[in-house]
């Protein structure tokens, strides 16, 4: 009995979709710079867009410039850094497509080596509310982790920790 309870479990597991983004920030202290990349399954990101924008959105095959334009005003919505007490907004660099994911990149410039950082994202919430955004942090090649369960929006790294 307990292998057709293993069995069925396994088939259940299998046939219901995880929901899962990452968001990986990098402080570069040479350039004083704090790169970010988010990799998003495509087509939870094509529902979300769509909701966020009541507009049919093709990330694979549709007009560059107006996804650009969506991806932006929807990063700017629910992509937040603070460092230091100061709040920043990232700018937007664009994106690619890889297989089944979209990466989407942006960056900020001219940023100190960081005492505190908070990563505040709510990627996909408005999708599913299952949604899992695993966040990394990385400075100084040490690389931290921490993953966001809905309705959690924010993660804090202190570099005292390291």
């Amino acid at each position: 009995m307990p292998f057709l309870l293993y069995i069925f479990i396994s088939c259940l597991y299998l046939f219901h979709p995880s929901y899962v983004a990452v968001v990986e920030a990098e402080y570069l202290p040479k350039e004083k710079l704090m790169g970010i990349s988010c990799k998003i399954f495509s087509d939870d990101l094509e529902s979300t867009l769509k909701t966020f924008s009541g507009k049919e959105v093709d990330i694979l095959k549709g007009e560059k410039k107006k996804n650009n334009d969506l991806l932006k005003r929807y990063f700017a919505s629910h992509l937040s850094i603070v460092i230091d007490s100061h709040a920043y907004q990232p700018a937007y660099l664009g994106f690619e497509n890889d297989n089944e994911a979209t990466w989407v990149y942006l960056e900020l410039k001219n940023i100190n080596s960081p005492a505190h950082i908070d990563i505040i994202t709510d990627i996909l919430y408005d999708f599913n509310k299952s949604q899992t955004n695993i966040v990394y942090f990385i400075i100084n090649g040490v690389r931290k982790s921490h993953r966001l369960q809905f309705p959690e929006k924010k993660v804090s790294f202190s570099m005292a920790d390291q």
